[in-house]
C-alpha cells in the first residue's frame, strides 16, 4: 500500500518546513522508498543530510494538469513508494487532487494545511474559495509565526472545519506524527480497528440469527413486524423533540458563548474546584457529544485534569434540557429525574477523586491532538451572511447539523429497544429479591454502545422498561452519557488512549458497583 500525504497552504505557509521536520524523525527510517512531489519552488530547501531515511526521491510538479491519474500509475508502478509526500501549490484547487481516481493499493490518507499566522486573515479575504476549500478539506491545521490571537484563528477554522485537529507550533504535534507516520504504531491501530469491526460484526450476525429464530416465526410475523413498528414509532414521536431543543440549544452556546469563557471562570475561582465543575454543568445545556470538545479544551488550556473529567461527566445529569426530557420520558415518576441527577453527580465526583489521589495530570495524558468535534455534526458551517444576520444562519446550520447527526443514533436506538421488546420475555430479568449483575451489566454494555445523545436517552430507557428492571434502566440512562463510545472516541483525539482505556473501565467499574449495591437496597422493589 502506498500511502499518499497532502501539504498544502499558500507560499511561505512553512509546508517545507514541517515535511522537513518529519523526513528527520527517527520514525521515517523504517519506510523503503519515500517520494516528495513538490509542485512549487518555495524559499526554503530540504536538507538531505539532516533527513533520516537515505532512499528519499525528489520530484518536481510544474503544472496542475500533470495531476492526474497517469501520474500516480506510473509512480506506483516504476517506483512503488511506501510514502508519497505532496507539496501542494497552494494557488491549485484541492478538488483537482482529490477527485482523481488513485491506481490500486494507493490512496491519498491525510491533508495537512499550513498557514502563516501573520498572513492568514489576509489570504482567506483575498483567495476566493481556494483557502476555505482546503481548510475544510484538512485533517490537521499548522499555524506558524503565532504571536497572539490563537482563539480568533482556532474560531475561523472552526467555523470551517470542525474535526480537524489545530497546532500553533511543530514541537508539540510530535506524537501526532508518530501516531500516523510510525509504521509499527499506524500498523497496530489498523489491527485494533479490524478487531473491533470483527467483533462488532459477529456480534450482529449472532443477533441477527438470535432475532431471526424468536421473532421471524412464520406464524408470528406479521404481528411482530407490526409490534415492533409501533414500538419504534412511539419512542421515536417522544425522543425527537427534545433532540430539537437540544440542538438549537448547544448551536446558540455555540455560536455566542466561546470556550475561553469557560477557562477563565475557573482560572478565577480554583478554590471552588469540583462544585463548581458540577454547577457549569447546568448552564451549558448542551448534549454529552458536544461537552466532551469542551472538556478536553479546557484541560489543554491548563484547567486541572479532574475538575475537567468532572464538568464533563456531570454536565449531562444536570443539563436542564435532560432533566425535562426524563421528566416527560417518566411522567408521574420524580424519582428518575432526581436518581440520575444524585447518581450522575455522584460517580462523576468518585471519577474526579480517583484521577485526583493518583495524580493524574493533563501534561501527562494530553496526546498532543487538538479536541475532536462533536460527533453529533456533520462538517463545518460557514455562513453566507456577517454580522447578526451571519450568526442566527450559523445557528441555524449548526443545530441542523447536530439534529440529522444524532438522529441516525436514535433510530438505530428506538429499532433495537423495538426488537428487544419482540424478542426478549418482560419476565426474563424480573427476578425478585436478588442482586441483577446480568441485566444491570447488558444496560452498561448497551449505554456503551449504542450512543445515545444524553438529551433523548432517557426515552430509550423507558422502553427498555418492559423488559429490564427498573435499577438496570437507570444505570442505562445514567451512565449512557459516561460511556458513550463514540465520545471516548472524540476524547482520545485530544487523550491518550491508556488514559481514555483506564477511564472508561473505571466508569463502568464504579457505575456497576453504585447501581449493584441499589439493587440489593432494594431488593426488588420498585424506585
Amino acid at each position: 500500500m502506498t500511502r499518499i500525504e497532502v501539504f498544502c497552504g499558500f507560499l511561505e505557509s512553512g509546508k517545507t518546513t514541517l515535511i522537513q521536520h518529519i523526513l528527520e524523525q527517527e520514525y521515517i527510517e523504517n519506510y523503503k522508498k519515500i517520494l516528495i512531489l513538490q509542485c512549487e519552488d518555495g524559499e526554503v530547501e530540504f536538507r538531505a543530510p539532516a533527513i533520516r531515511n537515505k532512499n528519499v526521491l525528489l520530484d518536481q510538479i510544474d503544472r496542475k494538469e500533470k495531476i492526474c491519474y497517469e501520474l500516480f500509475y506510473k509512480i506506483k508502478l516504476e517506483l512503488n513508494p511506501d510514502l508519497v509526500l505532496i507539496e501542494y501549490n497552494g494557488t491549485w484547487p484541492i478538488e483537482t487532487l482529490l477527485t482523481i481516481s488513485m491506481p490500486k493499493n494507493c490512496k491519498i490518507d491525510r491533508i495537512f494545511f499550513c498557514a502563516d499566522a501573520s498572513t492568514f486573515d489576509f489570504y482567506m479575504k483575498n483567495t476566493g474559495g481556494l483557502m476555505a476549500n482546503q481548510l475544510a478539506n484538512a485533517d490537521a491545521v499548522f499555524f506558524n509565526r503565532v504571536s497572539e490571537g490563537k482563539g480568533t484563528l482556532r474560531n475561523t477554522v472552526r467555523s470551517l472545519n470542525r474535526s480537524a485537529s489545530i497546532f500553533f507550533s511543530v514541537e508539540p504535534a510530535d506524537s501526532f506524527f508518530k501516531k500516523l507516520f510510525d509504521p509499527e504504531t499506524f500498523r497496530e491501530d489498523r489491527l485494533h480497528h479490524r478487531i473491533f469491526l470483527l467483533i462488532a460484526s459477529a456480534s450482529l450476525v449472532c443477533m441477527f440469527l438470535l432475532l431471526t429464530t424468536v421473532i421471524f416465526n412464520p406464524a408470528q410475523l406479521y404481528a411482530s413486524v407490526q409490534s415492533v413498528n409501533m414500538v419504534f414509532i412511539g419512542i421515536l414521536m417522544q425522543a425527537v423533540p427534545f433532540l430539537l431543543i437540544g440542538a438549537f440549544v448547544s448551536a446558540l452556546l455555540q455560536v455566542f458563548i466561546p470556550d475561553e469563557t469557560l477557562v477563565r471562570l475557573f482560572a478565577a475561582h480554583k478554590w471552588l474546584g469540583f462544585p463548581l465543575a458540577v454547577i457549569l454543568g447546568f448552564f451549558f445545556p448542551v448534549c454529552d457529544c458536544g461537552i466532551v470538545p469542551i472538556a478536553s479544551r479546557l484541560a489543554q488550556k491548563g484547567v486541572p485534569l479532574p475538575e475537567a473529567m468532572v464538568f464533563m461527566l456531570a454536565a449531562p445529569a444536570v443539563n436542564p434540557v435532560t432533566i425535562l426530557s426524563t421528566l416527560y420520558a417518566f411522567p408521574g415518576q420524580p424519582q428518575y429525574v432526581l436518581c440520575r441527577i444524585g447518581f450522575g453527580i455522584l460517580i462523576s465526583l468518585i471519577a474526579g477523586s480517583i484521577l485526583g489521589l493518583t495524580h493524574q495530570k493533563a501534561s501527562l495524558v494530553l496526546s498532543g491532538g487538538s479536541a475532536a468535534a462533536c460527533s453529533c455534526g456533520s462538517g463545518g458551517c460557514v455562513p453566507r451572511h456577517s454580522g447578526k444576520a451571519g450568526k442566527l444562519e450559523a445557528v441555524f446550520m449548526t443545530a441542523g447539523q447536530e439534529f440529522l447527526g444524532m438522529g441516525r443514533y436514535i433510530i438505530i436506538g428506538s429499532l433495537l429497544c423495538a426488537t428487544l421488546q419482540q424478542a426478549l420475555p418482560a419476565s426474563l430479568f424480573q427476578s425478585a429479591g436478588g442482586v441483577m449483575i446480568v441485566p444491570i451489566f447488558l444496560m452498561l454494555l448497551a449505554a456503551f454502545f449504542m450512543s445515545v445523545c444524553s438529551t433523548s436517552n432517557a426515552f430509550i430507557g423507558r422502553s427498555f422498561l418492559n423488559v429490564f428492571p427498573p435499577v438496570a434502566v437507570l444505570a442505562f440512562i445514567v451512565m449512557g452519557p459516561m460511556l458513550d463510545l463514540s465520545n471516548l472516541f472524540m476524547l482520545s483525539a485530544s487523550f491518550k488512549k491508556k488514559f481514555v482505556s483506564r477511564l472508561a473501565g473505571t466508569l463502568f467499574v464504579t457505575g456497576l458497583l453504585i447501581f449493584l449495591l441499589l439493587s440489593l437496597l432494594q431488593k426488588g422493589r420498585a424506585l
